[in-house]
């Protein structure tokens, strides 16, 4: 009996990682198609076009992020099955991850055989994390406390948000700290992608909150 063919689509805006992954999952004689997207207004176009069996998404996107997506996919599919692949490895992004209960979990840093693991093993029904995800996240169960490097923010990204928090725009910001205006919106992305917000004023809300800005 012939196994039942699977269409993917991933998702990822790094051409020549897009390209590895491919190459992967059309080894695998279960996926049927596979689709690529390398933006998050891509990858939207896609997923509001039609349904996938599998997909596979990286959580920083230029013009978005993958936890995002992963609401808009649940909210046409609620069981749809979700691979992420990702470079983040902070306690935000680990904690998130956790609490989308996606099917699978695998970081870049790991070997590129994960990722026919983690494919072969949704295809199986089965839930997947990559060793190096799984030790990490054994790490934070075991102390509530610990913290990654990139738990907090940077240097350069407290300073851009203090900023933000004051009201300057992103011009602004970048006379003000003599970088160009794309090094800002890249601070920015990250900022809104590590905490969790989605606009300027849950950010300095979280910001003042935490003690990281405040107000004048």
């Amino acid at each position: 009996m012939t196994a039942p063919q699977r269409d993917i689509l991933l998702v990822d805006d790094h051409s020549l990682i897009l390209t590895g992954i491919s190459g992967i999952v059309e080894r695998i004689p279960e996926i049927n198609r596979v689709f690529s997207a390398t933006s998050f207004a891509g990858a939207v176009k896609w997923i509001d076009l039609r349904r996938f069996d599998i997909y596979l998404l990286d959580i920083e996107l230029p013009d978005g992020n993958g936890f995002d997506l992963i609401k808009r996919i649940r909210a046409k599919d609620p069981d749809a099955r979700i691979i992420i692949n990702t470079m983040h490895e902070e306690v935000w992004t680990i904690n998130r991850l956790v609490e989308c209960r996606v099917d699978s979990i695998i970081l870049k840093s790991s070997d590129t055989a994960v990722v026919e693991h983690a494919v072969r093993a949704v295809i199986n029904g089965c839930s997947y994390c990559c060793p190096r995800f799984e030790h990490i996240h054994r790490r934070l169960r075991r102390d509530k406390n610990t913290e990654l490097p990139g738990d907090t923010p940077t240097k350069r990204e407290l300073e851009v948000l203090k900023a933000i928090v004051k009201g300057l725009n992103t011009s602004e910001i970048a006379t003000q700290l003599g970088i160009s205006i794309n090094t800002v919106e890249t601070h920015r992305k990250q900022l809104f992608l590590k905490f969790g917000v989605r606009n300027v004023v849950e950010l300095t809300m979280k910001a003042i909150s935490r003690g990281w800005a405040t107000v004048e």
